[in-house]
């Protein structure tokens, strides 16, 4: 379903499994593995331990056609299927077995909206996940995802970082900016390198970056027609009360907080999510 590249470092060391593509369209993970793939061919880095698992492209299919998911979202079903059906059900059952494998594993991902900050998800902050946080070259981190979505019954929360955890393996998800920014590309290439540095898998100094936590407190699904009534971006603020989306019947969407919109998405399919609300913590 999806192909591998493995590098091995002469010492014993940690496992790194580095994954881009998981929607097919989000490239920039895609093209960063390759960089860093093509620079390691070359002995342009030095193996020290460990090894490191690249998986550029893991929807293959998502990944030709240019689009998110071709039956599912991937990042929704990732777990075991005992009957898979979908193209993206295959491929978790593949996945799951790489991710059991890992020590460490980064998740790479990029958004679709021109000018998007990068950003990461920390999922489940424990020690080590905060550690590993700090070696990832952006500014903002989104905490408090697994919390909203534990009482919804419609959506479950099946993501590469929720398996991983459940398997004792370290975790991060990086959103790295609009697909098809060089900046993006360039956010996850350093991404690897400096997890690859910092778990000594290859030598080199790591760079870190102060940031700014915001916790997740609400998702809004697109229950209709309807447009959000600004052309927002990623973690612009907003006010309690504010109006921030309107039905074409009229209804207005409001958020509930002071605080920032998180991932709009201005052409959010019915009954998908339309947008995120975030407090900094």
């Amino acid at each position: 379903m999806f192909k591998t590249v493995v590098f091995k470092g002469e010492a014993e060391g940690k496992n790194i499994l580095i994954l881009g593509a998981v929607h097919g369209n989000e490239t920039a993970g895609t093209r960063a593995q390759q960089e860093v793939i093509k620079e390691i061919k070359e002995a342009q880095h030095i193996l020290k331990s460990g090894s490191v698992t690249f998986i550029p492209i893991v929807n293959e299919q998502a990944y030709n056609q240019d689009i998110r998911g071709v039956e599912d979202n991937l990042n929704r079903v990732i777990k075991f299927h005992e009957n898979p059906k979908t193209n993206e059900e295959k491929i978790a059952n593949q996945l799951i077995k790489e991710i059991e494998k890992a020590d460490i594993l980064l998740d790479l991902h990029s958004t679709h909206c021109e000018n998007d900050q990068p950003f990461a998800f920390i999922d489940y902050p424990t020690k080590e996940n905060l550690d590993f946080l700090n070696i990832i070259p952006v500014q903002t981190a989104l905490a408090g995802w697994p919390d909203i979505y534990k009482n919804n019954q419609d959506i479950e929360n099946n993501c590469t970082e929720e398996y991983a955890f459940l398997h004792q393996t370290r975790a991060l998800t990086v959103e790295c900016g609009y697909h098809k920014s060089i900046e993006a590309v360039q956010t996850a290439k350093q991404s690897i390198l400096n997890t690859l540095y910092q778990f000594e898998v290859l030598a080199g100094t790591v760079t870190k970056t102060e940031k700014k936590i915001i916790t997740l407190k609400k998702f809004i699904i697109k229950e209709k027609e309807g447009k959000l009534l600004k052309n927002f971006v990623h973690l612009d603020k907003v006010k309690k009360g504010e109006p921030i989306a309107r039905y074409e019947t009229g209804e207005k969407v409001y958020s509930e907080v002071d605080g920032f919109i998180i991932m709009p998405n201005h052409d959010a399919k019915i009954n998908t999510e339309c947008f995120y609300i975030g407090e900094k913590s």
